[in-house]
């Protein structure tokens, strides 16, 4: 049996550590690593092992050439035990999974993986009763059959149509869900969660916040790295109108192709500062007067200290990393950083 890693990201990286635990023979392909560029025959390979993030076009050529493509959730249905939970949806997907692990951790045992950052491969049969998995919509467009114990579908609106190309298809793959054995729509709260899967009533308890989602890292400077969306973004322009009660600055970076480079007016911010290498797409998009771009968040930094302000400052990117960072998280971390230095020097 010889294997074929198609991606080299963070669910490439967890396909070779499955299978050197196998002791399997593979090779590795990534159009972007010079290291593994080599062009390949899919044709002689057992099975290709893609990643979700595979362009759709591309995903379907692949599998033209070699028709046992396979990925990480399809490898978890078949080898992992435990009960697998799914959750998908436009937006709260990450949050809900992050709450629902903490109440399964209570009263039982659970994994927390997926999209929200740990990889399926790595938690199989590890002794947990329960996988909570958060799942994209590339993620459930790829895999080749449901075999979740309970599929949670939160809600659905306009996303990801540089992928699916239009509405329709992507609300077809997220829908996907609902093969689950058994499955509920647009229902937010754990505890109604934790009780349609377990028929038992937890208590009420305080939840921890998701990392970098509204995080108050000082009583006038958020963290909302994990905004990856308009959706997640306009929430975050509300919350910040309540609790600041006077004017703030938006921060904001990433890559716009995902929102199709729409033109949006954000209300709100007294004004928007934008920064990395996708600034001059974002500012096109944007359609606030005042705001203004800096090459870097150190420069943009930089010149808040130089200049003495001491404005709120919401960090709200509302878009995916791109080519700024490889993660919310470490964007979320970057952030960190750099505000904490401000705050240091008195600001």
């Amino acid at each position: 049996m010889k294997s074929l890693i198609y991606g080299y990201g963070k669910t490439g990286k967890s396909f070779e550590r499955y299978l050197n635990n196998k002791k399997l023979n593979f090779d590795i392909y990534d159009a972007n690593i010079s290291k593994f560029n080599k062009k390949y025959d899919l044709k002689i390979f057992d099975q290709i092992l893609c990643s979700p993030g595979i362009p759709k076009k591309k995903f379907e050529e692949i599998k033209k050439e070699n028709n046992n493509v396979l990925t990480d959730l399809d490898i978890f249905f078949k080898d992992d035990t435990s009960i697998k939970i799914g959750i998908t949806g436009t937006n709260r997907k990450s949050t809900t999974a992050y709450h629902l692990h903490q109440l399964f951790n209570i009263y039982s045992s659970s994994n927390l993986l997926g999209n929200i950052g740990n990889p399926v491969l790595d938690s199989i049969n590890n002794n947990k009763k329960y996988s909570i998995i958060e799942l994209s919509s590339f993620q459930l467009d790829k895999m080749r059959s449901n075999k979740l114990d309970f599929g949670i579908l939160l809600n659905i609106e306009v996303d990801h149509l540089d992928y699916h190309g239009d509405f329709e298809l992507y609300k077809l793959s997220k829908e996907k869900i609902l093969l689950s054995k058994d499955s509920i729509s647009y229902e937010m709260n754990p505890y109604k969660l934790f009780e349609w899967i377990t028929k038992m009533k937890a208590e009420k308890i305080e939840f921890k916040n998701l990392p970098f989602r509204f995080q108050m890292i000082s009583n006038n400077i958020i963290n909302d790295s994990k905004s990856t969306n308009f959706h997640s973004l306009s929430y975050a322009l509300k919350e910040a109108k309540r609790l600041f009660n006077s004017e703030y600055i938006l921060i904001i970076c990433g890559d716009p192709r995902k929102e199709q480079y729409r033109e949006i007016y954000l209300d709100g911010p007294e004004t928007i500062f934008i920064f990395g290498n996708h600034s001059n797409e974002i500012n096109k998009c944007i359609k606030n007067t005042s705001k203004q771009i800096f090459k870097s968040i150190e420069d943009l930094f930089n010149f808040l200290k130089s200049n003495n302000i001491k404005h709120n400052l919401l960090f709200s990117p509302g878009y995916p990393s791109g080519n700024d960072f490889n993660d919310f998280i470490e964007r979320g971390e970057c952030f960190n950083f750099y505000a904490e230095k401000y705050l240091n020097a008195g600001h």
